[in-house]
């Protein structure tokens, strides 16, 4: 038991602290012709290219691939291309080598005829992933042997607009159509409007996203060495409200997204107060302190004129730069960077002293304040206890001054770094020792360097919420959104309300009249609810230790969603117990005996952090879990299992690749997506339970 425990310790540290989280996914793909005694490899896409331009909800997308044919010989290929579910195609173009090629569009029936003729005859269910869809094919020779074949292609399509919120999707989902893992993945996105662009998210895909004005933004995403195995999906909305605020839910589970629109005068960023404490104990001698003033350096010269500063210098003594809080002038900035030239690394780490220090420094009611704590360390010296710490931080801090703090190495104390952010309105980063840490703490720092609005609440009318997250809300800042999760009852409609302060000016936006629907589209979210809840979990029990009821929880939602914790032990394959051994056993020594510091509690708490951080993807790599939708399945004995499945219900027994299978797929045409899993399988679908067997067709 401990040995499974441990294991899955690993792979949860492992998969979630960024050594293989994230996986793409490949598009059109081509399926080598049959040759008579012959029996040719699968292609591999060398490399997969999307670059969509969409204005005013015209989408355009163009895609560059490269195949590379694995058999000696010249072969005839069929290039076959799953159009996005209800695109309205208005051109359709197919480019190899320079030279166009002809080929047809199928519609979604005649479409389900060829998946279904391709499964048949090469005995794989993964072509069913897109029955119900229109297709686009056309015969691609010759493909040379050992060579490789360019295809480029464009299409253009019409999206949707439901409430302000307009989705595109990609389709991106051909893992098994490539022998090998795709070198390159890039999908790049340029979205153009009349209208104010604000919300901007993927569920899919963790994204990179840039707004050059306020009807403008550039969105991107890429990966190398991956398998795709997901499609690409993008929500924006538009809005003429300074704050654009959206709503989406599925079933019981919600969405909401709230974002500032572009921001372009001065007036509408905040003033802020910021104060710099940094540690320069003996411990950060060398490169840290280096690092750290170059840091430092950065946040001084980026400072607004409107903004107000000081910094604290401490090691087993405290160095204050100035008791009032500053107007940032030239002159000020100034003497503030000859201060940070003159610290120097000695002495023990007296955080306590430093932390009280700050919050002294005078303050102002009429604008958010930020302290920025960079620690490499322990509390050594002073007082060490960290509930006394915390504490003493509680009692000195009734305002909540957003604390944004950075543990350097693995020697410091996560549980106190942990609990002053959640408990003061911030969050932690855990900066490795081999990581750069002045470019850490400058790319922090540009995100925070320009709230729109502060202190917000949210309340919604129409439902009853639970269980929703982030618990505690951030500030918004340009060029950030809100992004909340969680739970709800009632029947709507919906409205919501946010509310905020713009200085002193408390601000109230609202969303009106949103109808509660079940459409497939949003059924991401339990899944992303799921993680986040096992985020807040596993931070509770790692902060205040195991509660019977907590764990279970874990247990019962990592199992149902596939999310990979502590407490939910997957079987893994060789391949990846051996990558396993990169991870170090102290994340399992940690955890089992709540240590606090060391390489292991550093793992640990950016694991945790991961789960909760709604922009990022909860999927795992695992050769022995699927998602499908809102399904995930484990393979248990050579068989994917549903994990709605429970142990001994009756099954009803249907034989892969029969006309019984074929029949239950006319009959019920979205069970594709979920049987595309394989071919011998147990899914839960609309009160029964279906086994489908290899039967005579087994490979």
């Amino acid at each position: 038991m401990r040995k499974k425990f441990i294991l899955s310790l690993c792979l949860f540290s492992f998969l979630l602290t960024g050594i293989g989280m994230e996986r793409a996914r490949g598009d059109g793909f081509i399926i080598p012709l049959p040759r008579p005694g012959e029996e040719i490899p699968p292609l591999t896409v060398k490399y997969h290219r999307v670059h969509v331009k969409i204005t005013d909800q015209a989408a355009q997308t163009t895609i560059d691939q490269v195949f590379v044919n694995n058999y000696p010989k010249d072969i005839e290929g069929e290039f076959i291309f799953p159009l996005p579910e209800g695109a309205a195609i208005s051109e359709f173009s197919l480019y190899v080598g320079g030279k166009k090629v002809e080929g047809e569009v199928l519609d979604s029936k005649e479409a389900r005829r060829v998946y279904e003729d391709i499964v048949r005859r090469l005995k794989d269910p993964a072509l069913l992933e897109y029955a119900g869809r229109n297709m686009f094919r056309a015969r691609i020779y010759p493909i040379p042997g050992g060579g490789e074949k360019r295809v480029k292609l464009s299409y253009t399509e019409m999206l949707k607009a439901e409430h302000n919120l307009v989705r595109y999707v990609y389709p991106l989902d051909t893992e098994r159509f490539s022998l090998k893992p795709l070198k390159e993945v890039t999908v790049s996105v340029e979205l153009s409007s009349k209208s104010p662009l604000t919300n901007i998210y993927s569920p899919t895909h963790k994204v990179s996203v840039r707004r050059q004005d306020k009807g403008t933004a550039s969105v991107s995403y890429e990966d190398q060495n991956v398998k795709p195995d997901k499609d690409f999906v993008l929500y924006y909305s538009l809005s003429e409200d300074d704050i654009g605020l959206s709503f989406m839910n599925w079933k019981s589970y919600f969405m909401f997204l709230a974002s500032p629109s572009y921001v372009q005068k001065k007036k509408k960023i905040l003033q802020k107060d910021l104060i710099f404490v940094i540690d320069s104990s003996g411990s950060m001698k060398g490169k840290k302190i280096e690092q750290v003033k170059e840091a430092a350096r950065f946040v001084i010269h980026h400072l607004k004129k409107e903004d107000r500063f000081s910094l604290v210098d401490f090691d087993d003594g405290v160095d204050v730069f100035s008791s009032n809080l500053l107007p940032a002038t030239p002159a000020n900035k100034e003497k503030a960077l000859r201060f940070v030239e003159e610290i120097e690394d000695a002495g023990g780490t007296n955080i306590n002293e430093a932390l009280l220090r700050a919050l002294k420094i005078r303050k102002s009611e009429e604008r958010p304040r930020y302290i920025l704590f960079l620690t490499d360390g322990r509390p050594t010296v002073g007082i060490t206890d960290t509930a006394r710490i915390l504490g003493n931080i509680r009692e000195s801090n009734p305002e909540k001054a957003r604390m944004m703090v950075f543990g350097v190495g693995y020697d410091v104390n996560t549980e106190l770094l942990d609990r002053l952010s959640l408990e003061n309105k911030g969050t932690s980063v855990y900066i490795g020792e081999d990581e750069n840490l002045e470019v850490g703490i400058s790319h922090y720092y540009e995100k925070i360097s320009s709230p729109v609005l502060s202190h917000l609440e949210v309340d919604f009318k129409g439902i009853e919420v639970k269980d929703s997250y982030p618990r505690m809300l951030p500030d918004l800042f340009k060029g950030t959104q809100l992004v909340m999760v969680g739970r709800c009852t009632g029947s709507g409609p919906v409205e919501v309300v946010l509310s905020g302060k713009v200085g002193e000016k408390e601000k109230h936006f609202r969303l009106q009249d949103q109808e509660l629907t079940e459409e497939e589209g949003y059924n991401f979210l339990p899944r992303l609810w799921a993680s986040r809840r096992v985020g807040y979990l596993l931070e509770e029990i790692r902060l205040h230790g195991e509660k019977e009821e907590l764990v279970e929880e874990v247990k019962r939602l990592g199992t149902k969603y596939g999310i990979v914790t502590p407490y939910t032990s997957f079987l893994v394959t060789e391949e990846e117990r051996q990558s396993l051994d990169m991870v170090a056993p102290e994340a399992a020594q940690a955890f089992e005996a709540r240590k606090v510091t060391g390489k292991g509690a550093v793992q640990l708490a950016r694991a945790t952090q991961s789960l909760k951080a709604v922009d990022q993807g909860v999927e795992v790599s695992s050769q022995k879990i699927r998602y499908k939708e809102n399904k995930t399945f484990y393979l248990k004995d050579g068989m994917w299992v549903d994990s709605d499945y429970k142990e001994g219900a009756s099954l009803k027994e249907i034989e892969f690749n029969t006309p019984e299978y074929f029949d239950l797929l006319s009959r019920k045409p979205e069970l594709a997506e979920f049987l595309s899993v394989g071919s011998q399988m147990i899914v839960c679908y609309q009160g029964t339970n279906y086994k489908i067997l290899p039967g005579q067709d087994k490979k």
